[in-house]
């Protein structure tokens, strides 16, 4: 059995445990995982999420951890009422293939971002976030006055 099937609590062998709890099982369930291209340069990382049928409020996003994890939630909301603004319609579908509801999506990115100068938009069905990196010598030097004489500098981290 493969970590992933492990992951997500399918296929679990007699004697072994999910490495979810029977609530985040049901959650992996009911919501869609979204997908994500991420791309880095020197200066930042760039997530692309297809976000089709989202609206801006409807997309909440977080960064946690040392400023090196981002999750993404939202919802994606099929747009009927384009085309029905006020009637309700009888009929069914002849194909469904598009991924409607809630959307979770937690990426571990490889260095930390500078919170403060984060952006995200969704442009053409596209959420487009912009991380720029922390800067790598961006520790701030301190003086420390010792009794009995001299400074000694220490590096904060």
């Amino acid at each position: 059995m493969s970590f992933l099937q492990r992951l997500k609590g399918h296929g679990i062998r007699s004697g072994e445990k999910s490495l979810l709890s029977e609530t985040e099982e049901t959650a992996v369930d009911k919501v869609a995982q979204l997908h994500v291209d991420v791309f880095q340069t020197e200066r930042m990382i760039v997530v692309y999420a297809q976000s089709a049928g989202a609206d801006m409020n409807d997309v909440h996003v977080s960064i946690e951890g040392d400023a090196d994890i981002v999750l993404i939630e939202g919802k994606r909301v099929r747009p009927e009422y384009i085309v029905f603004p006020k009637k309700k319609v009888k009929g069914s579908y002849v194909a469904e293939e598009c991924v409607w509801g809630d959307f979770y999506r937690r990426i571990i990115l490889p260095e930390s971002v500078n919170i403060d100068k984060a952006e995200a938009k969704i442009k053409n069905g596209v959420l487009i976030l912009v991380l720029p990196l922390l800067k790598p010598n961006e520790k701030e030097k301190v003086q420390l006055r010792v009794k009995g004489g001299r400074s000694i500098g220490k590096t904060k981290p």
